[in-house]
């Protein structure tokens, strides 16, 4: 019984094979015979040929009974006798042409010896000579007509022959493409009929499942063994199921506990990946990435913004003198202190290590940056307590403005940290200065301590 589907497919294709194979064989025999019958015409045009070429010559040799002209006939006759004996091998029957040509050979014999007689110049038997002649000729005629009526009849006994063998071919691969198509048919539609029943039974078995119903069974109803196979699997399933599976309810809790916990890690992997992890700011990547969304709107919207680069001063002596503990927590009130400075508009972000940029955002005109600015300052420098210890750092700002400045995000980005840099050069140049002052006053007093001691001595 063909109740594997795996059975069945192997003889759908070993058919299609064999139904392909008679098909090439088939057609290979035809342009065989083709061809073969094409040869045995063209042989028999050829013989037909040199009959013409031999009747031509015994008309010239009627019409002038000359040496050279019967030379001529019995060239023509040689030429047909060489052809026969080149085409006695085929399969045409040649057999009457060959005895034909015999009996053509003989009488031109006989016409050499009767013309050898006229030469000699015997006149006793002229008139019988004519007469014989005259006999000869006839037969001639005779034997060529016949020649021409017996390669008729083979041009027509070879015709019939490629036609018979033809329709035996056609015949014959009629019948297996017959057997073979009712045998692939029959095989795709048992195939197609079983595997929808197959399919069927699962479906329905796999909704039955799908809505809850731990129960369900694949009932084994005309399957192939492959399905059934499934079907043997799939109700180990649901009775496995039955065991272990919780409440629908159950179920759903969890699914929404777990999806619940998967989009809480989510929104921490992406806080996480756009957030500087010490002070909860943008960092480098974010801050750029919604700069750009910012000067994109501000182009819509011709409004303007500005950008603050703000780099801490004195943030590596604390760092030096009291640890990385109250450098990160110095940082971390800074970001504080930054983010309220702000507007909802604005954003703040950590490039990196005491660096952080302002993005003022929506702005009419630059007239409000300075007092921001100044704000912005003043916050920072307010005292920081960490472990009863009071820490204070400055800041050295840079402001560049869109689109005052430049309209590329790299180029403002550029501009606002060579002005920091600027900023704090002349604050340090400033500190400088005051510290030698500073040391140039504490020397004159010093000097007018010495003058005094030396006076009282």
């Amino acid at each position: 019984m063909l109740d594997s589907l795996f059975k069945k497919m192997f003889i759908l294709s070993t058919t299609t094979m064999m139904l392909t194979l008679f098909i090439v064989i088939s057609f290979s025999k035809i342009n065989s015979q083709q061809n073969m019958t094409k040869l045995e015409l063209d042989q028999i045009i050829d013989l037909q040929l040199c009959v013409d070429l031999l009747r031509s010559q015994l008309w010239v040799f009627k019409q002038f009974g000359d040496q050279p002209s019967l030379t001529q006939v019995e060239l023509a006759q040689a030429e047909l006798d060489t052809k026969l004996t080149a085409y006695k091998n085929s399969n045409i029957q040649l057999d009457n042409i060959q005895r034909m040509n015999s009996s053509l050979h003989t009488l031109i014999i006989q016409e050499k010896g009767l013309n050898s007689s006229t030469l000699s110049g015997t006149t006793q038997g002229s008139a019988s000579n004519i007469n014989a002649r005259g006999l000869l000729h006839s037969r001639y005629n005779m034997i060529v007509q016949n020649m021409t009526e017996e390669l008729a009849h083979v041009h027509q006994a070879v015709l019939n022959r490629n036609a018979e063998n033809l329709k035996s071919v056609m015949s014959t691969a009629a019948a297996w493409l017959i057997i073979c198509s009712i045998l692939v048919s029959v095989t795709a539609w048992l195939i197609l009929f079983r595997f929808k029943s197959g399919a069927e039974a699962m479906k329905t078995a796999i909704l039955g499942l799908a809505k809850g119903q731990l129960d369900t069974k694949v009932e084994a109803v005309k399957m192939d063994s492959e399905f059934r196979v499934i079907a043997s699997f799939f109700n180990q399933m649901t009775v496995s199921l039955r065991h272990s599976t919780v409440t629908k309810k159950e179920l759903e809790e969890e699914v929404l506990r777990q999806t619940q916990q998967l989009k809480h890690k989510q929104e921490q992997l992406i806080f996480l990946s756009e957030h500087d992890p010490l002070t909860n700011l943008v960092n480098r990547r974010a801050f750029d990435r919604q700069l750009e969304s910012a000067i994109v709107k501000a182009n819509r919207t011709e409004c303007k913004l500005a950008l603050l680069f703000i780099d801490l001063d004195d943030f590596k002596r604390i760092n030096d003198t009291y640890g990385h503990d109250a450098g990160d927590f110095v940082l971390i009130q800074v970001a504080d202190r930054l983010s309220e400075c702000i507007r909802g508009s604005d954003f703040v972000g950590r490039l990196g290590g005491d660096e952080f940029v302002i993005c003022l955002d929506l702005l009419n005109d630059f007239s409000i940056v300075s007092a921001k600015v100044a704000q912005i300052e003043q916050a920072i420098r307010e005292p920081i307590t960490f472990h009863e210890r009071t820490l204070q750092v400055g800041a050295s700002i840079g402001v560049s403005h869109f689109p005052d400045h430049t309209k590329n995000k790299d180029a403002l980005v550029c501009l606002a940290d060579e002005a920091m840099y600027n900023a704090k050069k002349i604050k340090d140049a400033r500190n400088e200065e005051q510290q030698r002052e500073c040391l140039g006053s504490s020397f004159d007093q010093n000097q007018n301590v010495i003058n005094l001691v030396w006076q009282k001595k």
